[in-house]
Parts: structure tokens; C-alpha cells; sequence
């Protein structure tokens, strides 16, 4: 079994980043040695009062952060070591309050219908409606859409590449039939009469390959069509947490892209709810 020291160099930290969690790391077992918690029974509310009461002992929101970070890197280590199955510290840290969880989701019949009901107008319609679609059944991200490239695509096997990005593994996912087809047309006819010099699938006017102003007109439309869509990552969050009604885990974890399992607990129904209620609770934290 390795040690949480092994683990944190085999991700890769420095010495001196490495004596800061463990440090970390030793503050919060002696908190729960003092509150008799079992470190095996700790769940959100408890960190939540840990980080309640490191916040009364500090005044720097950010060194209690780094206490959270390295908590949940602990946590991180004995799911590894197969010692817990879930992580208590996923998603929390202060912004002069707890950051908020994934809320206002849409359902999944919202998210159809907006792909559903979004109208391909002209050719710049017809490319946000085979983003949207990206979106709405593989949950991408921005900078995964501004990545690809068409050799990504493998539409004969119904699938779609995602490459590597800064913060999200790679990963193979399928397509939808309809999909299919709208990337087929895409690439055929409407990519050439959109852009001339660039090799990614998608790019914004005049071939610039940053895709913010074309999300937030495509969000503007979506907008009138659902009042609660608000952007493309909410979008994301919504399908990850519907992935996850019906897909386990680790399964909705390469989907999803996340390097961390943590990352996706964060989406779990029944976390979300404990997480909220905690949230309420500890409303002096805000």
C-alpha cells in the first residue's frame, strides 16, 4: 500500500507542496480526533464544519482553501487505496463563501428539446446546431470544441474523438444517429463555405478559432427557446448529471473527461442534495 507521500509524487508535486498537505492533511485528523469523528464516517457536513471552524481560526480565504485542497487530495489517496468509496470533500472551497454546487439544471427532456427545437436557418445555424449537439449528448467542452478537428470524427464507427485538453482526459464517445448525418452534411458542404484556412471543425466568423462569441449567440437562441439555459456549461453540468442517474460512476467519469473521480461525485443526485443542505446550514460561511 502506497503512503499518501508517494501519492502525491507520483502526481507529480514538489517537496515543498508535498510537506504542505501532509501538514494540512495532520490538521484535519487532529480536528476530527478532537470532534471523535471516525476519518472512515466523514461526510460533507463535517467538512463543512471543519472548514467553518478554520475560517473562524483564519482570516485568508485562500490558506483555508489550500486545507481543503489537501483534504481532498487525502481523500483522493484512500479511494485509491480502496479504503473509501466516495469523497466527503468533493467540490468545496470558499470564495468568501462555499463555492456553489452544479444548480438550476436542465432535465434531459429540456435538453432534447432544445436540440430538438433549435432551427438550422443558414449555414452559421446549421454549425451551432451540430455544436449544440455536441453539447447537449457528449456534454463537451468549449475548448474541446475549439480542438477538434475533422479527423476526429469517425462516422462510419457512429463515434467522436475527443482529444486531450489542459484540464480533460481524451476519450471515445458515440453519436446519436441524427448527429451523424447533421456532421456528415457539416463537413461536405457547409464547413467549406465557412471557413478556408483553419484545420479545426468549428471556428468562429472569419475563420477565428475561439468559439466565445458563437456560444453566446448560440446561448441567446437557446435562451428563447428555454428561459433557464444560461450557457454552455451549465448545459455540460445538466448532461453529466443525467449521465449519471443511469451510467455508474467511473463510466459517467470517462465521459465526462474528468482526471478525478472527485471531480465527478460532484454531479451525484444524492450529493448535490446532502451538499445543499449542508450549504443551508452553514450559511454563516457566505
Amino acid at each position: 500500500m502506497n503512503s499518501f507521500e508517494e501519492y502525491l509524487k507520483e502526481q507529480g508535486f514538489k517537496p515543498d507542496t508535498i510537506y504542505q498537505h501532509r501538514k494540512y492533511v495532520s490538521y484535519f485528523m487532529a480536528w476530527l480526533a478532537i470532534e471523535n469523528v471516525s476519518l472512515l464516517q466523514v461526510g460533507y457536513h463535517d467538512i463543512l464544519d471543519y472548514a467553518d471552524h478554520q475560517k473562524k481560526e483564519n482570516d485568508s480565504v485562500n490558506l483555508v482553501n489550500r486545507m481543503l485542497l489537501a483534504i481532498r487530495y487525502y481523500f483522493t489517496y484512500l479511494q485509491k487505496e480502496d479504503q473509501l468509496n466516495h469523497n466527503p470533500a468533493a467540490g468545496i472551497s470558499l470564495k468568501g463563501s462555499i463555492r456553489t454546487v452544479p444548480n438550476d439544471l436542465l432535465e434531459k427532456a429540456e435538453l432534447e428539446h432544445l436540440y430538438e427545437s433549435y432551427e438550422i436557418k443558414d449555414e452559421r445555424t446549421h454549425r451551432n446546431k451540430v455544436i449544440l449537439g455536441l453539447l447537449v449528448y457528449q456534454a463537451l467542452t468549449r475548448e474541446e470544441l475549439e480542438t477538434i478537428r475533422p479527423e476526429h470524427l469517425k462516422l462510419r464507427e457512429g463515434k467522436i474523438q475527443v482529444p486531450k485538453t489542459g484540464k480533460q482526459n481524451s476519450r471515445i464517445l458515440p453519436l446519436q444517429p441524427h448527429q451523424i448525418l447533421d456532421l456528415q452534411e457539416y463537413i461536405l458542404l457547409i464547413r467549406p463555405k465557412l471557413q478556408s484556412r483553419s484545420e479545426r471543425l468549428f471556428t468562429g466568423r472569419n475563420d477565428i478559432e475561439d468559439l466565445k462569441n458563437t456560444l453566446l449567440h448560440l446561448n441567446h437562441a437557446l435562451r428563447r427557446i428555454n428561459p433557464k439555459v444560461e450557457h454552455a456549461v451549465q448545459i455540460r453540468q445538466s448532461v453529466i448529471t443525467e449521465w449519471l442517474k443511469e451510467k455508474d460512476l467511473r463510466t459517467v467519469q470517462y465521459m465526462a473527461g474528468h482526471r478525478y473521480v472527485s471531480s465527478t461525485e460532484r454531479y451525484q443526485t444524492s450529493n448535490l442534495e446532502d451538499l445543499k443542505e449542508a450549504l443551508n446550514k452553514h450559511h454563516p460561511l457566505k
